[in-house]
Protein backbone atom coordinates (compact mmCIF):
# COMPACT_ATOMS: atom_id res chain seq x y z
CA UNK A 1 0.00 0.00 0.00
CA UNK A 2 1.16 3.78 -0.65
CA UNK A 3 0.71 6.03 1.78
CA UNK A 4 -0.27 10.27 0.33
CA UNK A 5 2.39 12.18 1.19
CA UNK A 6 1.20 15.62 1.66
CA UNK A 7 2.68 19.33 0.89
CA UNK A 8 3.07 19.73 4.73
CA UNK A 9 5.07 16.07 5.09
CA UNK A 10 7.43 17.45 2.54
CA UNK A 11 7.83 20.57 4.37
CA UNK A 12 8.42 19.26 7.52
CA UNK A 13 11.08 16.77 5.75
CA UNK A 14 13.35 19.76 4.47
CA UNK A 15 13.16 21.85 7.34
CA UNK A 16 14.74 19.04 9.78
CA UNK A 17 17.12 18.39 7.01
CA UNK A 18 18.03 22.05 6.57
CA UNK A 19 17.88 22.16 10.44
CA UNK A 20 20.37 19.03 10.84
CA UNK A 21 22.75 21.20 8.08
CA UNK A 22 22.76 24.28 9.84
CA UNK A 23 23.73 22.42 12.68
CA UNK A 24 26.81 20.58 11.12
CA UNK A 25 28.67 24.23 10.52
CA UNK A 26 31.73 24.60 12.11
CA UNK A 27 32.52 27.53 13.79
CA UNK A 28 35.90 29.19 12.38
CA UNK A 29 39.00 29.42 14.53
CA UNK A 30 39.47 33.29 15.72
CA UNK A 31 41.78 35.07 16.94
CA UNK A 32 44.35 38.34 17.21
CA UNK A 33 48.09 37.80 16.53
CA UNK A 34 50.76 40.26 16.65
CA UNK A 35 53.64 39.34 13.96
CA UNK A 36 57.56 41.03 13.68
CA UNK A 37 57.81 41.90 10.18
CA UNK A 38 60.28 44.62 10.65
CA UNK A 39 62.84 43.55 9.23
CA UNK A 40 63.77 45.24 5.65
CA UNK A 41 65.60 42.04 4.43
CA UNK A 42 63.58 39.03 5.74
CA UNK A 43 60.26 37.97 5.31
CA UNK A 44 57.96 36.66 8.31
CA UNK A 45 55.58 34.21 8.12
CA UNK A 46 52.43 33.25 8.57
CA UNK A 47 50.66 29.62 9.09
CA UNK A 48 46.47 29.83 10.00
CA UNK A 49 46.73 25.70 10.96
CA UNK A 50 49.44 26.81 13.27
CA UNK A 51 47.18 30.32 14.15
CA UNK A 52 51.08 31.57 14.81
CA UNK A 53 54.48 32.34 13.15
CA UNK A 54 56.30 29.70 11.08
CA UNK A 55 59.91 29.29 9.71
CA UNK A 56 60.46 28.55 6.02
CA UNK A 57 63.70 27.65 4.44
CA UNK A 58 62.11 28.10 0.99
CA UNK A 59 58.93 29.73 1.03
CA UNK A 60 58.80 29.33 -2.94
CA UNK A 61 58.88 25.75 -2.80
CA UNK A 62 57.27 25.25 0.48
CA UNK A 63 53.23 25.12 1.48
CA UNK A 64 53.70 25.69 5.20
CA UNK A 65 53.08 29.14 5.27
CA UNK A 66 49.50 31.27 3.97
CA UNK A 67 50.40 34.80 4.75
CA UNK A 68 53.84 36.71 4.40
CA UNK A 69 55.15 39.81 5.79
CA UNK A 70 57.82 42.31 5.39
CA UNK A 71 57.00 46.10 6.72
CA UNK A 72 54.52 47.20 4.78
CA UNK A 73 54.17 44.25 1.77
CA UNK A 74 52.04 41.20 1.97
CA UNK A 75 51.78 38.16 0.43
CA UNK A 76 49.89 35.01 -0.20
CA UNK A 77 51.28 31.35 -0.96
CA UNK A 78 50.20 31.41 -4.49
CA UNK A 79 51.12 32.55 -7.98
CA UNK A 80 54.97 34.44 -7.96
CA UNK A 81 55.13 34.15 -4.07
CA UNK A 82 54.40 30.30 -3.67
CA UNK A 83 53.56 26.82 -5.10
CA UNK A 84 50.11 27.14 -2.43
CA UNK A 85 46.51 27.61 -3.75
CA UNK A 86 46.18 31.10 -2.11
CA UNK A 87 45.14 34.46 -3.09
CA UNK A 88 43.04 37.37 -1.64
CA UNK A 89 39.76 39.46 -1.87
CA UNK A 90 39.81 42.74 -1.13
CA UNK A 91 36.89 42.73 0.55
CA UNK A 92 36.27 46.59 0.99
CA UNK A 93 35.40 48.52 4.26
CA UNK A 94 32.94 46.23 5.87
CA UNK A 95 31.80 45.02 9.29
CA UNK A 96 34.24 41.94 10.18
CA UNK A 97 31.72 39.94 11.86
CA UNK A 98 29.14 40.76 8.45
CA UNK A 99 31.21 38.33 6.30
CA UNK A 100 29.89 35.10 6.71
CA UNK A 101 30.96 33.38 4.44
CA UNK A 102 33.62 33.14 1.91
CA UNK A 103 33.55 33.91 -1.73
CA UNK A 104 33.52 31.18 -4.06
CA UNK A 105 36.08 32.72 -6.51
CA UNK A 106 37.78 35.67 -7.83
CA UNK A 107 40.93 35.38 -5.65
CA UNK A 108 44.12 37.57 -6.70
CA UNK A 109 47.31 35.10 -6.90
CA UNK A 110 50.43 36.50 -6.00
CA UNK A 111 52.54 38.46 -9.28
CA UNK A 112 55.75 40.94 -9.13
CA UNK A 113 54.34 44.29 -9.04
CA UNK A 114 56.56 47.93 -8.32
CA UNK A 115 56.04 48.32 -4.99
CA UNK A 116 56.54 52.79 -4.02
CA UNK A 117 56.92 53.49 -7.29
CA UNK A 118 59.05 56.92 -7.54
CA UNK A 119 60.19 56.94 -4.01
CA UNK A 120 63.33 56.41 -2.89
CA UNK A 121 61.95 52.53 -1.57
CA UNK A 122 60.74 51.66 -5.19
CA UNK A 123 61.09 48.02 -5.66
CA UNK A 124 59.84 45.47 -7.78
CA UNK A 125 58.28 42.55 -5.40
CA UNK A 126 56.98 39.29 -5.23
CA UNK A 127 53.23 39.75 -3.52
CA UNK A 128 49.22 40.38 -3.62
CA UNK A 129 48.46 43.45 -5.41
CA UNK A 130 44.74 43.07 -3.11
CA UNK A 131 46.80 43.32 0.11
CA UNK A 132 48.93 46.38 -1.27
CA UNK A 133 46.77 49.03 0.12
CA UNK A 134 45.43 47.71 3.36
CA UNK A 135 47.18 51.33 5.22
CA UNK A 136 47.13 54.67 5.39
CA UNK A 137 50.33 57.17 5.25
CA UNK A 138 49.76 60.64 6.60
CA UNK A 139 52.70 63.18 8.17
CA UNK A 140 56.48 63.90 7.52
CA UNK A 141 59.35 61.64 7.88
CA UNK A 142 58.74 58.41 9.17
CA UNK A 143 55.02 58.73 7.76
CA UNK A 144 52.42 57.41 10.77
CA UNK A 145 51.17 54.20 9.24
CA UNK A 146 47.20 53.64 10.24
CA UNK A 147 45.26 50.28 9.17
CA UNK A 148 42.36 51.18 7.03
CA UNK A 149 39.38 49.66 7.59
CA UNK A 150 39.29 46.98 5.07
CA UNK A 151 38.50 43.28 5.77
CA UNK A 152 40.01 40.79 3.29
CA UNK A 153 39.40 37.25 2.17
CA UNK A 154 42.40 34.82 2.23
CA UNK A 155 42.51 31.61 0.44
CA UNK A 156 44.92 29.66 2.49
CA UNK A 157 47.99 27.36 0.66
CA UNK A 158 46.35 24.66 0.56
CA UNK A 159 42.76 25.99 -0.37
CA UNK A 160 40.66 26.84 3.06
CA UNK A 161 39.07 29.82 3.63
CA UNK A 162 40.12 32.74 6.07
CA UNK A 163 39.23 36.52 6.73
CA UNK A 164 41.83 39.31 8.25
CA UNK A 165 41.45 43.13 8.81
CA UNK A 166 44.73 44.65 9.72
CA UNK A 167 44.84 46.35 13.12
CA UNK A 168 47.91 48.32 13.73
CA UNK A 169 51.65 48.32 12.58
CA UNK A 170 53.47 49.04 15.87
CA UNK A 171 54.46 47.44 19.01
CA UNK A 172 53.24 48.93 22.33
CA UNK A 173 56.66 50.65 22.55
CA UNK A 174 55.92 52.64 18.88
CA UNK A 175 58.35 50.27 17.41
CA UNK A 176 56.95 50.03 13.58
CA UNK A 177 56.77 46.71 11.41
CA UNK A 178 54.96 44.72 13.80
CA UNK A 179 51.78 44.19 12.60
CA UNK A 180 48.63 43.26 14.65
CA UNK A 181 45.49 41.64 12.55
CA UNK A 182 42.43 39.84 13.38
CA UNK A 183 41.72 36.81 11.83
CA UNK A 184 38.92 34.03 11.69
CA UNK A 185 40.39 31.07 9.72
CA UNK A 186 37.91 28.31 8.28
CA UNK A 187 40.02 24.35 8.71
CA UNK A 188 37.12 22.06 7.84
CA UNK A 189 37.40 23.22 4.10
CA UNK A 190 33.97 25.19 4.05
CA UNK A 191 33.45 28.73 3.23
CA UNK A 192 32.12 29.49 6.88
CA UNK A 193 33.45 31.91 8.59
CA UNK A 194 30.69 33.04 10.25
CA UNK A 195 30.85 32.74 14.54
Amino acid sequence: MFKKVTPITVLLALGFFYCQKEEELNPPESGTYTINASSYEEWAYFSFSEAGSVSVANPESSHGWDLGFQRLKIRTNSGTSGPGSGGAINMGAIEFDSLIEAPEEGYVVDTMVIWMPGSPHEDTVSMNPELMEWFNMSGGMPPTITAKDTVFVIKTADGKYAKIKLLDYYDQEGHSGFITFRYSYQPDGSRNLGE
